[in-house]
């Protein structure tokens, strides 16, 4: 028992003195950050003078490694122009940077050419031959550290909703405090107080549809202890950390033109928070120069991914499969935006990234429970036309019964079929179904008119258009369900 009470006090001891151990070290860091007036200048990672072109980046699967996003030819593709959008767009391919043939020379050769403070003449895949100028610039980037897709838990497609449960970390180094952190921090994370400066890690934001604190951590989370940053010093370098978790749900475009055969994109939108400017002006924070502000993946996010792919079990909803996942980026350019701080319309640009989720439906329980038995009842009414002409009562009778079977069938059905204002492929396959379950009817009604006068004519035409009008139909079902 007295051991008991030693193992407990002594516990509590070490609980007691490491967490005044950490007060202290914080308030240390957090003072000498005061100390030396770091508080009111806004942490850019770095200061550039370069012509600002920045490449779009790819996943190596073979390499598990982050890469210079390349066309067909091995061409560089561009993410972003800082100060020629005109001639320079996201998603051109430069061929040549001077006379330096850019599909012939590795990442980091790409990387050293553009970083040099020196003119260059870009040749682009548009036949476009562009004149760079070096500016000065102010640079940061947050990367996106880590993305564990747990679960995709819904998806919505008549409120265009997806829900997923996921955990993500966003990382932003801080090399102006490399110095103060050396001998004061370690690779374990310590609580940030966010009075003392600037935190770029703020501000990259999830583009949710809602934001529900109880199933949610996050910036948004109320907290008593402030937001969820932290320093940490790893590999000789004082990064920021923020952790994002909890259940996400986002807004979707849903494509239902292919339906019950369609394959959809889910994307989870991540924005940087920050305008991205050639002009000081027009830039945040003012320092006098140009700003880019990214936000970007890092290697642990597309590794997270991959993971969930290569994990079958965790989808849990069997109407979807999962194919593919990928991050890409995105260029968010709104003109005429008013600037409230400005006070004036400026045009504003900012980065984002996009988790795309590629899915495919399950489609067997629509073959099974909606196109067989509609093929299956039209059948019927298209057997009509293997009855003798002459029993007009008979064909009128099953035909009629086989129209009203699909009638009412539509109606069990009706809530598996999205209710849009096109037509899915579904849709024209019943409607298709619906004319040719109607022909026998009007067919057997008009050749009561001629049966008496001409019966080998109707005899002849009645097989004609069981054999034509049937290849007809088979052939317009493979159309609309050819994609």
């Amino acid at each position: 028992m007295n051991y008991k009470k030693i193992i407990i006090l002594f516990t509590s001891f070490i609980i007691f003195f490491s967490t005044n151990l950490k007060a202290s070290i914080s308030d240390e860091f957090h003072n000498k950050i005061v100390e030396r007036g770091l508080t009111a200048k806004y942490p850019f990672l770095k200061r550039n003078n370069d012509i600002g072109i920045f490449y779009d980046f790819a996943w190596s699967k073979k390499y598990k490694k982050i890469i210079i996003k390349r066309d067909g030819k091995n061409y560089p593709i561009v993410r972003y122009s800082l100060f020629n959008k005109k001639d320079i767009k996201k998603g051109n391919s430069i061929y040549k940077y001077n006379d330096t043939d850019l599909s012939k020379i590795s990442d980091k050769e790409i990387e050293a050419l553009h970083s040099q403070n020196k003119t260059a003449k870009l040749s682009l895949n548009n036949n476009k031959i562009v004149n760079l100028e070096p500016y000065i610039y102010d640079y940061n980037e947050v990367k996106l550290a880590k993305f564990d897709l747990e679960f995709i838990n819904k998806i919505d497609t008549n409120k265009g909703l997806l829900e997923i449960s996921f955990a993500a970390d966003f990382v932003n180094l801080r090399p102006e405090l490399n110095e103060i952190g050396k001998n004061l921090l370690t690779n374990e994370p310590l609580p940030a107080d966010l009075r003392y400066g600037y935190f770029p890690i703020l501000s990259p934001e999830f583009q949710e549809y809602k934001y529900d604190i109880d199933i949610r951590t996050g910036i948004k989370t109320p907290n008593p202890d402030g937001l969820p940053v932290y320093f940490s010093y790893d590999k000789n370098e004082v990064i920021t950390l923020r952790e994002e978790k909890g259940i996400g749900q986002f807004r979707q475009q849903f494509d239902f033109k292919d339906f019950p055969f369609d394959n959809q994109k889910l994307i989870i939108s991540i924005v940087s928070g920050a305008t991205n400017s050639s002009n000081p002006d027009n830039a945040w924070p003012e320092t006098g120069y140009g700003a880019v502000h990214f936000i970007s993946p890092d290697k642990g996010a597309f590794l997270g991914l991959e993971n969930y792919l290569n994990n079958v079990s965790k989808n849990y909803l069997k109407e979807w499969t999962v194919k593919n996942v990928d991050i890409n980026s995105e260029e968010i350019i709104k003109e005429n935006y008013y600037n409230k701080f400005l006070k004036k319309n400026v045009s504003y640009n900012e980065n984002a990234i996009n988790i795309i989720i590629d899915i495919e439906r399950n489609s067997a329980h629509y073959v099974y429970k909606i196109i067989l038995p509609v093929f299956l009842i039209l059948s019927v009414a298209w057997f009509v036309l293997w009855i003798p002409t002459s029993k007009l009562d008979a064909r009128l009778t099953t035909s009629m019964v086989a129209l009203l079977s699909l009638i009412a069938y539509n109606f069990v059905f009706s809530e598996d079929i999205p209710k849009l204002n096109y037509l899915t492929a579904l849709d024209k396959y019943i409607l298709l179904s619906y004319i040719f379950c109607c022909i026998p009817t009007f067919m057997s009604i008009g050749f009561s008119r001629f049966i008496v006068k001409n019966q080998k004519a109707v005899i002849l035409v009645n097989k004609k258009l069981r054999t034509w009008l049937g290849l007809i139909y088979l052939l317009l079902t493979i159309q609309i369900f050819s994609f």
